[in-house]
């Protein structure tokens, strides 16, 4: 529906368009179930106002679509006269599904959450509503614009992370690859929700209006505006009145009277976002452009300018949840999903769909960024094991389907097939870590002497029956499961078998799979040789490791004779913040491991892989002590293990940290001294991008509401480097903050945890208190030069995505026996050059094919082969929408290759259709 009434002619007038709408947090101070009482109200209230009010002409749902389902699971009956509002243009929705936080979600959560909002818009017969609507978003990663402008959101409203003294209302917002959009800047002061001030003041002037109370209400609105024209780089205002859990103000139309009316200058109207836009960029003069990501601290003490920092760090499990279910339905489910539709084999996309919209409810801001109470994150916990259970499920049942065609290798009664999947589109060859299942009454054991353990004596092969060595890594005698595919009937059969985990050096094909033939062994079977050079000591062709006295790693890069010392360090400090905020005492106590002891114990040791287990107790500050505010004098041992790998032919070494969290009311960091002593800046993975950043701190912020700290989101990969050496840090998966120090080491800095009890509108809590286990992964590479960050990237996947396994025989657990003659390995997808990174594999919204997604991390353009298990007979470009793009090059496709480029820092999606000609093996 259009604005009745245009744009003011009178060039020195200003236009004003009112904005009605609400900032709808689904769960915060609340539970879900709680607000939603709210929203039922508010939108029964908005549908009785709109259609008798006919004035009333618009109101904007907050961005988000997900309302919609929650509204009409208790509304059914009204789902016609919502549809109706929405349909004629009155309420607007979209381009989200939930309004999310845009740092801890990763690059393909992102995606999912616009591709599901504009499902559901399409759902409800609109488009969405083309504006990237980021009111309440704590911060802003460098790619959005590229990402909206993939959506075709060509304008974007924004408050946090941006300062009025630096940015103008009106700006052009520019990605690393050169896309921009018209952003409009929320006010410093009360951002999404700042005519709501005015707004009071009327109502409390009442309707008739009137007397000192109106005047006090005109005087208000004066002000009000005369701020936003004081700040406007054009003669077009906008009037936010869409504050958090707001209802729709049934006098907006004598508003917009009143306030012509208290400024003569100012034409106004009741109107929508996609009109002020429209007029915004033909009025608005000397438009800058802003580059990069939007994390500017706030300079004023305004609620609604926070930066809010350190959500990333909140309720550590939680993220690792979320992490676990995005790389299962990234890595595995939306692969096995889109080739086995391919090969006819495919089971319902609504598994898909169910999984993830369980985890994108989860993706709200102050949902994810786990600064909510307690009830909202159990809320959430309940969420991720629906989607992991189903995502689970679903890459088993799939992982079933698409290798039923492998063949058996085994022949005797006691010989059995193991299928090994790699989820990476690039080989791999590696030694890896597989679980091998031995049923009870396998044939061969041996042991060492008269009473030593009884171990089974079985060998490895590949399909050209060649052996493959193999290292025993450990032992579980006795494993009874149930079956890990689900199957029809009470018979369903289970596992009871031992199970020896191995490491093994394999070279597994790109996103495919590679078999092998497990055999009794007549003779004990046993591995040859170590890594370790001396007793805490170990070396590849390509490392050294040496554990320290104190529990720190020693490293050193054999390439360039680069000596790494004082690797993980632990720090412990008080923490008296909340889910928003780190905050720590004055008369704080900074407790580090580097003088302490540590035990190391050898846990693995063989010629594939060695581990070294360090047991560190740092003696802590049980708790704060809130009469006193500081750190209490009682003292809790906290005890950390942190096993240190390596690997044969490995150029990187693998780090697990466990922590048992017995404290509360501390900050636990895990610190890495570099001593890159010329860098200046380091890099962080973000959605779609590496962005660089100042190691030294602005000092002219520490005068400011919110100070610039050195602790920064990344999504899973940190690196610093000065030419002469590098190191880089890859998680696998719940830690998302880090930063590097200004000191002389140029240390780098990751917060494994924040113990808090301070909750929204509660008197305490104890869940942020993360007391109990706690366990993370990590992967540390030195480098020489400019990190190389398409390799970095792919290493971050096999951490993140690992692998699988499943069986034959007596131990399948439930897999259907192999049914196909092709016993060599078997590729779906080839990046050939491996200049891009691969961020989705996944079936198409709508039709048939796959989709293809890569980006483009250096600043060079940048070319790839990919090469397909199937005849390829169109590659088309598509936007991240996954639509057609006008215009765009034609690929070039010769069989099952495709050839594509990438900008520099750009994103491109392919949408794959083939042929009906044979599959390939690769």
């Amino acid at each position: 529906m259009d604005n009745d009434k245009s744009p003011s002619a009178d060039p020195s007038r200003f236009t004003a368009h009112y904005i009605s709408g609400t900032h709808w947090d689904r769960e915060w101070y609340h539970p879900f179930q709680e607000f939603r009482f709210l929203l039922v109200e508010l939108i029964d209230d908005l549908l009785d106002l709109m259609e008798t009010d006919d004035q009333f002409r618009f109101f904007h749902l907050d961005g988000q679509t997900c309302m919609l389902d929650d509204y009409v699971a208790i509304r059914p009956e009204n789902r016609g006269r919502l549809e109706l509002l929405i349909r004629s243009g009155r309420i607007l929705i979209g381009p989200w599904f939930t309004m999310p936080d845009l740092f801890c979600p990763g690059d393909e959560g992102l995606i999912r959450n616009l591709l599901l909002g504009h499902r559901v818009c399409r759902e409800w017969g609109v488009g969405p509503m083309p504006v990237a609507y980021t009111c309440d978003m704590f911060g802003h990663p460098s790619q959005m614009a590229q990402i909206y402008r993939g959506f075709g959101l060509g304008h974007c409203v924004l408050g946090r992370g941006a300062n009025e003294h630096t940015t103008p209302t009106f700006f052009n917002w520019e990605a690393p690859d050169g896309s921009q959009v018209f952003c409009f800047k929320l006010q410093d002061r009360s951002g999404y929700g700042a005519f709501v001030g005015a707004r009071r003041a009327l109502e409390q002037a009442g309707p008739q209006g009137g007397g000192e109370a109106e005047e006090r209400a005109r005087e208000s609105l004066r002000e009000y505006i005369d701020h936003e024209i004081g700040r406007c780089n054009g003669r077009v205002l906008c009037l936010m009145d869409a504050l958090d859990h707001m209802p729709p103000a049934t006098d907006a139309p004598r508003y917009v009277r009143i306030v012509e009316e208290a400024c003569p200058d100012v034409s106004a109207m009741h109107s929508t976002l996609p009109a002020f836009f429209a007029d915004a960029e033909r009025l608005a003069t000397d438009v800058p452009v802003k580059r990069g990501e939007l994390r500017e601290p706030a300079k004023n003490l305004c609620s609604y300018l926070w930066l809010i920092p350190n959500c990333v760090s909140a309720r550590i499990v939680m993220k690792q949840a979320n992490d676990a279910c995005q790389s299962l339905l990234e890595h595995w489910c939306e692969p096995f999903s889109a080739i086995a539709a391919v090969e006819g084999v495919g089971l319902p996309r609504t598994y898909l769909r169910e999984a993830w919209r369980n985890v994108l409810l989860n993706h709200a801001h102050d949902s994810i960024c786990g600064c909510s109470i307690d009830q909202v994150h159990r809320d959430m916990m309940h969420r991720f094991d629906q989607a992991r259970l189903i995502a689970d499920q679903l890459r088993k049942k799939l992982f079933a389907a698409l290798s039923r065609g492998c063949k058996e290798l085994g022949g005797g009664p006691d010989e059995f097939t193991i299928i090994i999947a790699n989820a990476s589109t690039v080989p791999r060859q590696n030694v890896v870590e597989i679980d091998v299942n031995i049923p009870k009454d396998f044939p061969t054991t041996f042991k060492e002497g008269f009473r030593s353990q009884i171990v089974h004596s079985f060998t490895l092969s590949d399909a050209d029956g060649q052996p493959i060595p193999y290292q025993r890594l450990s032992l579980v005698p006795l494993v009874n499961e149930r079956g890990h595919v689900t199957q029809m009937g009470v018979g369903e059969r289970g596992l009871s078998c031992a199970r020896y985990r191995v490491a093994v050096e394999l070279d597994l094909p790109p996103l495919g799979f590679m078999s092998l033939l497990v055999r009794p062994c007549p003779t004990p079977n046993r591995c040859v040789g170590s890594l370790r050079t001396g007793p805490n000591s170990a070396e590849n062709e390509h490392l050294s490791i040496e554990i320290a006295t104190n529990g720190t790693l020693l490293l050193t890069d054999k390439s360039t004779g680069e000596v790494y010392r004082d690797l993980l360090m632990f720090e412990d400090r008080s923490e008296i913040g909340d889910g928003w905020f780190h905050g720590q005492s004055v008369c704080d106590e900074i407790v580090l491991s580097s003088a302490g002891t540590a035990q190391v114990s050898v846990v693995h040791d063989g010629p594939l892989m060695v581990t070294f287990r360090v047991t560190i107790s740092l003696a802590l500050p049980a708790r704060f002590d809130w009469e006193r505010e500081r750190r209490s004098d009682a003292r809790t041992e906290l005890c950390a293990t942190v096993d240190v790998s390596l690997c044969r032919g490995a150029r990187a070494v693998d780090v697990a940290v466990a922590v048992e969290n017995t404290v509360e009311d501390h900050r636990l960091r895990l610190l890495l001294p570099t001593d890159a002593a010329s860098a200046r800046t380091y890099w962080a993975h973000h959605p779609f991008d590496w962005v660089e950043r100042d190691i030294e701190l602005s000092a002219e912020t520490a005068t400011w509401a919110e100070m610039e700290l050195a602790e920064k989101p990344f999504l899973g990969l940190q690196a610093i480097g000065d030419g002469r050496r590098g190191l880089a840090l890859l998680s696998e998966g719940g830690v998302h903050e880090g930063g590097v120090v200004d000191d002389v080491r140029r240390t780098m800095q990751v917060t494994l945890l924040r113990s808090f009890r301070r909750t929204a509108g509660t008197l305490g809590e104890i869940d942020g208190l993360e007391l109990g286990r706690l366990a993370y992964r990590f992967s540390l590479t030195p480098f020489e030069g400019s990190p190389p960050k398409a390799e970095l990237q792919r290493a971050l996947t096999n951490l993140q995505a690992g692998l699988m396994t499943r069986q034959t025989g007596k131990a399948a657990a439930g897999f259907p026996p192999l049914e196909g003659t092709a016993a060599e390995a078997k590729a779906f997808l080839l990046q050939e050059e491996g200049t891009l990174v691969v961020s989705a594999v996944k079936p198409p919204e709508r039709g048939e094919g796959i989709i293809v997604r890569l980006w483009n991390p250096t600043d060079v353009p940048a070319a790839e082969g990919l090469v397909f298990w199937r005849p390829v007979t169109r590659a088309t470009i598509v936007d991240l929408g996954e639509e057609p793009i006008v215009d765009s090059p034609v690929l070039g496709v010769d069989g099952h290759r495709v050839e594509l480029s990438a900008p520099p820092r750009g994103i491109v999606t392919l949408r794959i259709d083939f042929g009906d000609g044979p599959a390939a093996s690769r």
